[in-house]
């Protein structure tokens, strides 16, 4: 089917991801795009290896095959730490991960060559962010599964005092390795940042990968020149379950109103 436009797609296992296509949308305001959430199987961080790349290259198939895509953003970290190396395979379009444009930036920000990494259990356990530290530099790296993080944003406890407990306790250890800088290794936690912020130093440098991807995502565009020139871009959102809690916690993730929702069962 022709459809006259093309998007960048957005491959997430939740609505996470969102704070990845607000960036981007920042930089790239005439971009449409097309966000799939398997909202039905989430969270991925708790998965297994397996069923997190069956996952994932369920949904990305389901995008290539049904809308006209020319890049595809995977917003999602346990995605790209886990499955990027099996879906790049797959793809004929550009293909973006989260954890490399994060590991160049986390490194132009350390001073002391300490950096501290926090995620999901699934992201932590691959050990990709201190394996492509590792391979670029001479750093030590930190990590600390928060597993709690994720459901308290997304419930929209940004700056409860239940928050900035759990926050701290988690940070706590990475604190007092002597880290100078933080990736946030989890989509859902940017909404987190004040409190992530209270339990740092004022001097940690704290790297949101939403930005490195975004202009990632705006460097590969124009290097192959498939920037979009319309003024009216069309943003779809497809998930596989609660299309209104989607919308819900989705638009404050964005930061703008959802009008589009498709439920599709994988």
């Amino acid at each position: 089917m022709d459809y006259g436009w093309k998007a960048i797609g957005m491959l997430d296992s939740g609505v996470g991801g969102l704070t990845i296509q607000r960036e981007i949308l920042k930089h790239l305001p005439n971009e449409s795009t097309v966000y799939f959430g398997d909202t039905g199987r989430a969270p991925y961080g708790s998965k297994s290896r397996e069923s997190i790349i069956r996952f994932a290259e369920e949904g990305l198939r389901f995008l290539l095959n049904n809308y006209p895509l020319k890049l595809v953003v995977l917003a999602c970290h346990t995605i790209s730490a886990v499955a990027y190396e099996h879906l790049k395979g797959m793809v004929d379009v550009p293909l973006v991960e989260v954890v490399g444009p994060t590991v160049d930036l986390a490194l132009r920000a350390t001073r002391n060559r300490r950096i501290g990494v926090i995620g999901t259990e699934a992201l932590i356990n691959s050990n990709v962010y201190r394996r492509k530290l590792e391979e670029k530099s001479d750093v030590k790296v930190f990590s600390q599964p928060c597993p709690l993080l994720m459901p308290l944003s997304e419930e929209g406890w940004f700056k409860e005092p239940e928050t900035y407990t759990i926050t701290r306790k988690y940070i706590g250890p990475l604190v007092d390795e002597g880290v100078d800088t933080l990736i946030l290794g989890c989509t859902h936690y940017p909404p987190l940042i004040e409190p992530i912020r209270r339990a740092l130093p004022e001097s940690v440098e704290l790297i949101d990968p939403a930005v490195a991807v975004a202009e990632e995502t705006l460097r590969i565009l124009r290097e192959k020149n498939m920037q979009a020139e319309d003024d009216s871009p069309r943003h779809l959102y497809i998930v596989t379950d609660n299309p209104e809690r989607f919308r819900r916690v989705g638009e404050r993730y964005l930061g703008r109103t959802i009008y589009y929702i498709r439920l599709v069962t994988m």
